[in-house]
């Protein structure tokens, strides 16, 4: 897992929460791409950047369609909680289901971020498990 470049861009966009995207290429090997956050700039989201992130769609889909013509695959989806520690939040775990309570991205991990005056200081995985019908959440750092 590249941590070290998703805790380099969070850093970066400190005191706004940051995003990005982990793509696994066709050999296994996992890198990060940062997706600007939009959010406060369009109706896609009551919140600002400081309390929430809407990647761009454009950048977002740019990016995906990119990493699946070379054979590659969306593998983790990652953000950052300025100030608030690294957790799964209700919002979190709203966006990442369907009305129906199914992953909108199945086998996609989740990967948030704690920032907290302009270093990282934890990183948590939420992997969705189907025999919970939950996400499980592992300590990375």
């Amino acid at each position: 897992m590249p941590l070290e470049d998703i805790a380099a861009h969070m850093r970066t966009c400190y005191p706004a929460e940051g995003c990005g995207l982990v793509f696994e290429d066709a050999a296994g090997a996992l890198t990060f791409c940062p997706i600007p956050n939009i959010a406060g700039s369009t109706d896609l989201s009551t919140r600002t950047q400081r309390d929430g992130y809407v990647m761009d769609p454009k950048a977002q889909f740019l990016a995906i369609d990119g990493a699946e013509r070379a054979g590659g695959r969306l593998y983790a989806i990652a953000h950052s909680h300025p100030d608030v520690g690294a957790y799964f939040s209700k919002e979190d775990r709203a966006r990442a289901l369907d009305d129906g309570g199914e992953p909108l991205w199945p086998g996609v991990q989740y990967l948030v971020v704690s920032v907290r005056n302009g270093a990282v200081d934890g990183i948590r995985r939420y992997i969705w498990q189907l025999e919970r019908r939950d996400f499980i959440e592992e300590i990375m750092i």
